[in-house]
């Protein structure tokens, strides 16, 4: 499965060690450069680089100005105020998903007005709570570990409300197959 991403589910995968996980599930992962900046901004960009499924692709020129616009979008529906310059990731990402060679299987994105624009445009999205949910009904992730992956990662600093930790353990709970 290729796919397409955003700094927020990788940032969520090495606070919570699992990008072996997010390796083992995926082919590849593409990301635009601006992603790979933001990484190297809060202090990924080593972890980033030595993984070589982890592919960092240029935008061309059209495919930047689609972005500015995607970008005044995503800041227009986040409503907190947030300039528009912090969502160039999301919509790089988005932009970069639209491609169709190489088609992107999925687009990797947890911010919620990013992931409306998104979906208004048709990509197929999810986010590292989805990623978990996933691994789970693969069978390589027991309910018990979504919780603490994400429960790492609140505690490191990202978003992730204590009744949205609970929704989506419980539905790792129903998407177990104990073998």
């Amino acid at each position: 499965m290729l796919v397409a991403c955003n700094t927020g589910p990788l940032i969520s995968a090495f606070q919570s060690q699992s990008v072996p996980l997010l390796l083992g599930l995926f082919e590849e992962i593409h990301v635009p450069a601006s992603v790979v900046a933001e990484l190297q901004d809060h202090g990924w960009g080593d972890e980033f680089a030595s993984a070589q499924q982890f592919v960092c692709l240029e935008l061309t020129i059209a495919e930047q100005r689609r972005a500015k616009r995607i970008v005044a979008k995503i800041a227009k529906l986040s409503g907190d105020g947030s300039p528009a310059a912090l969502h160039h990731g999301e919509a790089d990402a988005i932009v970069l998903a639209q491609r169709t060679k190489p088609a992107y299987d999925l687009l990797l994105l947890d911010e919620l007005a990013a992931r409306s624009v998104a979906q208004s445009l048709g990509l197929v999205i999810t986010g590292f709570p989805g990623v978990l949910l996933l691994a789970v009904e693969q069978g390589q992730l027991k309910p018990d570990d979504v919780r603490r992956r994400l429960e790492t990662c609140r505690q490191q600093g990202t978003h992730y409300g204590i009744k949205f930790i609970q929704s989506v353990c419980a539905e790792a709970q129903s998407r177990w197959r104990q073998p």
